[in-house]
């Protein structure tokens, strides 16, 4: 789905990987080795792949204009429910047959609202929108679930809304367990956990995502937009204690990262030494972060672009970062967690920097579903430097600094990466950096994403002999780099477009990911 925007945008990432390239050397330059360092075994963790966003794009490909206000509210969510059908999934180009080719094996496709008939958990599927799907209520959602498993996918995951309670929970779990159904969704209710107990009681294979609704922007956003820390005692704790995965709730477009890092920062510090919880985080369409801070991913871009007249309005993906040409980041991050799968977030300490950085944005008609913030100035502020069971990195950088997360993963991996900012006039930067990070004496191997100028691996004793491969984390054969990169006792300096070079090296034509890639002593 090529249009004028991916012309103008090859040409860009063109003179950045010439400019590269010309600087460090071309990563085909370097010694190719017969080994990949990434395991060919699945990613176990429930990340799922999410239809809203998508679904939320499909009204006005054909008008000669579109008004971006019905988009919005009620309106926009009705046109979004009408827009799942079988049609869409499986037909030409369907969602399910064409998108993340990759990496569908890794992860659920989960169908939001408008897959059912009756309300929000009636878990009738909708037989005008899948008229292939007959029978039963179970045989339908089995058939259902066998096709997204042919086509590629691991399997079904579905969306509900406060389910009915008592023993009718109990036949819903029962039919998802007939249907081979192993995920939900559950976008507000079940307030008691009633859900949780039941699936408990029967042992029914099925995985429970709870949430505490929030806006889509954090705190006093006309001032620092900050979430606040959450008490052990806390309904968002609460929550926490009682479900197998707690999501982080909607954002706006442009100021995901620093509204989703601010949550994520405090959930993780209120569940610090809570060893007894079990449950994991999910940051949603945040995938580098994901990745890095040992969480789930609640996927939502998708590669539909430039179909809408006009500006081609999208409330979910919008502005200067360009999610939906970034798919590449998605499979990075998901092999990722081949190597080191996310964990819950009382294990291991936490360390939030005392320095906050504050993006802000002024919100146009269509970029944001939050009526209340069009045309407003909006600020959301986050630690400058979130880690798990590391210390904080040294962060040197003239001027605006980068985001930075890093977690030292109960295996023994450790990431990091460096986050983009966005300001008023300038949205989506990265700030140059060079950055240190102690890393003990972890074996790795070492997962870094985003752009560094430098990156040095700190080490508590000398390194002797050792060659040092990187992969770009979306491709198969990785490279020895050990002559491009400097060894000085016991650090490892890894210059910046070395980084490049291979953490793009296996990128999608016309994709402009930032870098991924891993790090391997031998």
């Amino acid at each position: 789905m090529v249009d004028r925007r991916d012309f103008l945008a090859g040409l860009v990432a063109s003179a950045v990987a010439s400019s590269a390239h010309e600087l460090f050397g071309s990563a085909t330059a370097l010694e190719k080795t017969g080994e990949s360092l990434i395991p060919e075994s699945l990613v176990e963790a429930p990340n799922y792949w999410c239809t809203w966003a998508a679904q939320n794009y499909m009204y006005g490909h054909n008008l000669a204009k579109l008004d971006a206000k019905i988009l919005e509210g009620d309106s926009g969510s009705r046109l979004a429910h009408d827009a799942m059908t079988e049609e869409i999934l499986f037909g030409k180009n369907g969602w399910a047959t064409a998108f993340f080719p990759k990496i569908r094996k890794d992860v659920f496709l989960l169908l939001d609202d408008g897959w059912q008939v009756g309300g929000t958990a009636t878990f009738e599927l909708d037989s005008r929108k899948f008229p292939s799907c007959t029978g039963s209520s179970i045989e339908r959602l089995k058939k259902l679930n066998h096709a997204i498993e042919e086509a590629g996918w691991r399997s079904t995951a579905l969306w509900c809304r406060n389910t009915p309670g008592g023993d009718a929970d109990h036949r819903l779990e029962s039919v998802s367990q007939s249907a081979g159904i192993r995920y939900w969704k559950i976008d507000i209710g079940d307030p008691s956990f009633n859900l949780v107990r039941l699936r408990d009681e029967t042992h029914i294979p099925l995985i429970l995502e709870h949430v505490h609704g929030e806006s889509a922007v954090n705190g006093d956003w006309r001032k620092d937009g900050r979430f606040g820390p959450q008490s052990w005692g806390s309904r968002r704790m609460k929550i926490l204690q009682n479900t197998d995965v707690f999501r982080t709730y909607d954002v706006t477009s442009i100021l995901s990262l620093p509204t989703t890092l601010d949550r994520l920062a405090e959930m993780l510090k209120g569940a610090e030494g809570h060893s007894e919880i079990h449950a994991l985080l999910n940051v949603e369409d945040e995938v580098y972060l994901a990745a890095a801070m040992g969480c789930t991913m609640g996927i939502l871009r998708h590669p539909m672009h430039g179909m809408r007249p006009g500006s081609d309005a999208d409330l979910f993906f919008n502005g200067p970062r360009q999610a939906k040409r970034r798919m590449d980041e998605v499979v990075r991050a998901l092999r990722w967690q081949r190597i080191a799968p996310p964990f819950a977030p009382g294990v291991g300490s936490v360390k939030l920097s005392e320095e906050v950085l504050t993006d802000n944005w002024v919100f146009e008609r269509g970029q944001a579903w939050l009526n209340d913030i069009i045309g407003m100035k909006v600020a959301q502020g986050a630690p400058a430097v979130i880690t798990r069971n590391i210390g904080l990195p040294k962060v040197q950088s003239k001027g605006e600094k980068p985001f930075i997360t890093a977690a030292k993963f109960p295996n023994g991996a450790i990431a990091i990466a460096a986050h983009e900012r966005t300001k008023v006039g300038n949205g989506w930067f990265m700030p140059k950096s060079d950055v240190t990070l102690s890393v003990s004496d972890a074996p790795g191997p070492f997962g870094v994403f985003g752009y560094f100028d430098s990156l040095t691996l700190a080490f508590n004793g000398p390194l002797q002999k050792q060659r040092i491969l990187a992969q770009d984390l979306a491709g198969d054969r990785s490279f020895d780099i050990t002559n491009a990169v400097r060894i000085r006792e016991n650090s490892l300096f890894i210059p910046g477009g070395v980084m490049c070079n291979i953490g793009l090296h296996s990128a999608t034509p016309g994709d402009i990911s930032a870098p991924g890639l891993v790090i391997a002593l031998r």
